[in-house]
């Protein structure tokens, strides 16, 4: 639901953990405790680019400080989130009350123009000690209490309306909006690189397999979709705002592509949709190794079989055809059989890449990283660089499946591909799904 961004350089983590768990229980105690209402928790190591969590959350909670407004990271999260807002505001003409901010200390503290450009931050008394000071104070607990339930309440109503969700490659393409590093940008002189430099430095890496990954996601928007089916709050403004694996998850399909991607090494993950009239990308060239991820509820629209006679004519080396169907869905699992059935029918069946069915988040993400393992490590010349097409796929068993990715899946940890404890502690019949 929301996100609680600090500067972990402070040594605060004690601190703002209790904060965040204040914040996070008075949610609980106005919503319920569900899924869809627990907050994330910025990681203390530091990084380079901002939490994932800031390009799909519904609210952010930042914790001002002098730190803060100097920190590389925490300067990039505000950004990234801001622009979000400011998509927002672009298209409907309205700006969300998505940002709540608190001071959590004033020492030395000089908020930027950008921030105080917006009027988001509770209990603005610079001069005073902070959320800190308040919490560490014994005859400030009412004060602090205070803030925390003002706090509350104000992210409780900003996830009602959320701004849209961003990609981590739109994500890294966001200049920060104050820290030393606008600073420094705007110092550092301008310097014209060759007209042969640029073009290299645009072309993807040659001989880096797998370092590169184009996600095609075919899925619809929640206009699109009420014509196909009755449930539709999974779905947003745009294809990339779908989140399949609600309640249990408000990741959306982009962001867990994305993390188990970068788990892998990918240094670059672009994602496209198709337009509505069935239009491709012209990213879909012979250089992108792409993953297909596709809603099946899409199968019922008129122009889907159309569209998928454009990606068969494309180009592009296409690693897998990933299908979601999720289990949490009850809408979904009534219809599996016909959807199935629905997505068999289709061209989808003539691409030259292995097919999956995802159940859960932790199946797609699991799914993808065997992928990305699989497609960096084969050779080109097993192909001769050609895609290899059929129409008469074997069915395997469960039990059969089950042996093949388990397998799949020691090979791939033999290769070091450092994969996350959050997912790999689980137990098999847990964490394989059912394709």
């Amino acid at each position: 639901m929301f996100f609680t961004s600090y500067a972990s350089s402070t040594g605060d983590r004690g601190p703002v953990q209790r904060f965040h768990i204040d914040v996070q229980n008075e949610i609980y105690s106005l919503l319920g405790r569900t899924p869809s209402a627990e907050g994330r928790l910025k990681r203390p190591e530091p990084a380079a680019d901002p939490d994932i969590a800031v390009l799909n959350c519904r609210a952010l909670l930042v914790l001002y400080s002098a730190e803060y407004v100097d920190d590389l990271q925490c300067a990039k999260e505000w950004s990234v989130f801001t622009e979000r807002m400011d998509r927002r505001m672009r298209r409907t003409g309205e700006r969300p009350d998505s940002l709540v901010g608190v001071v959590w200390r004033t020492d030395a503290l000089v908020l930027p123009r950008p921030v105080t450009a917006i009027r988001h931050i509770v209990d603005e008394e610079y001069q005073g000690p902070g959320v800190l000071g308040l919490q560490q104070d014994r005859n400030s607990r009412n004060r602090y209490h205070g803030i925390v339930r003002r706090v509350a309440a104000l992210l409780v109503r900003a996830a009602e309306s959320p701004p849209p969700v961003m990609s981590e490659a739109e994500g890294r393409g966001v200049i920060p909006r104050f820290g030393q590093s606008r600073a420094a940008a705007r110092s550092r002189p301008t310097v014209t690189e060759p007209e042969s430099t640029r073009a290299a430095a645009a072309e993807p890496a040659s001989g880096r397999a797998g370092r590169h990954a184009l996600l095609l996601l075919v899925a619809g928007t929640r206009d699109r979709m009420r014509h196909l089916r009755e449930q539709v709050d999974c779905y947003g403004q745009s294809a990339e705002e779908w989140r399949p694996f609600r309640p249990y998850s408000e990741e959306t399909v982009t962001t867990t592509v994305g993390w188990a991607a970068r788990a892998c090494g990918i240094d670059r993950l672009g994602v496209v949709a198709p337009g509505r009239d069935g239009s491709l990308p012209d990213d879909l060239d012979e250089s992108a190794t792409v993953l297909v991820v596709i809603d099946p509820w899409l199968t019922g629209d008129p122009a889907f079989p159309a569209l998928w006679e454009r990606i068969v004519r494309s180009p592009a080396r296409f690693a897998a055809v990933i299908v979601v169907l999720t289990r949490t869905d009850e809408e979904s699992t009534a219809n599996a059989t016909r959807l199935r059935e629905s997505v068999s029918r289709t061209p989808a069946r003539v691409l030259g890449a292995a097919h999956h069915e995802a159940g859960s988040r932790d199946a797609l993400a699991h799914i993808v990283a065997a992928v990305l393992a699989d497609a960096a490590t084969r050779p080109e010349a097993e192909t001769g660089g050609a895609r290899v097409r059929t129409e008469d796929l074997s069915i395997e068993s469960p039990a059969e499946r089950r042996v093949r990715r388990q397998r799949e899946r020691v090979g791939w940890l033999r290769h070091g591909a450092n994969p996350w404890p959050s997912i790999l502690s689980r137990t098999p019949g847990e964490s394989l799904g059912p394709g």
